[in-house]
């Protein structure tokens, strides 16, 4: 394995090359997700590991990627409207911060919040249920 598998060249400059690791995309994913949802994380949060098991990043080349998440509506909720929304903010951010071009984002909606539930119940429910 090369020690550049987990960069991605995005410059090359007289000055050198810039490389973002993959973590640093999914970091960037995971946080522009959660505030999609309406929620302010940080690395250190419970909620952020379990957003960690909801993103897959997939290079497609040196300049491109592809993302899949998986998330949960509130009833009631349109779930077009609600995948757009994540679609547009996660591709808008991603290239924004890193430079490279988002071909797909492809959301999975894995289930709905029951009404009267809270997020957060929900969300703990769901770490236990994966621990």
């Amino acid at each position: 394995m090369n020690e550049n598998d987990n960069f991605e060249d995005v410059e090359k400059s007289s000055g050198g090359k810039i490389d973002i690791s993959n973590q640093v995309i999914e970091d960037v994913v995971i946080l522009t997700l959660a505030k999609a949802e309406g929620k302010e994380i940080t690395q250190k949060s419970k909620e952020y590991k379990y957003y960690r098991k909801q993103v897959t990043i997939d290079r497609k080349d040196e300049d491109s990627i592809s993302v899949a998440v998986k998330t949960k509506v509130r009833y009631g909720e349109k779930i077009p409207e609600v995948s757009k929304k994540i679609q547009k903010e996660i591709t808008e951010e991603v290239e924004n911060i890193t430079g490279l071009k988002v071909i797909a984002v492809n959301v999975l909606i894995e289930d709905v919040i029951p009404p009267n539930h809270s997020d957060e119940e929900f969300n703990d429910d769901e770490t236990e249920d994966q621990e």
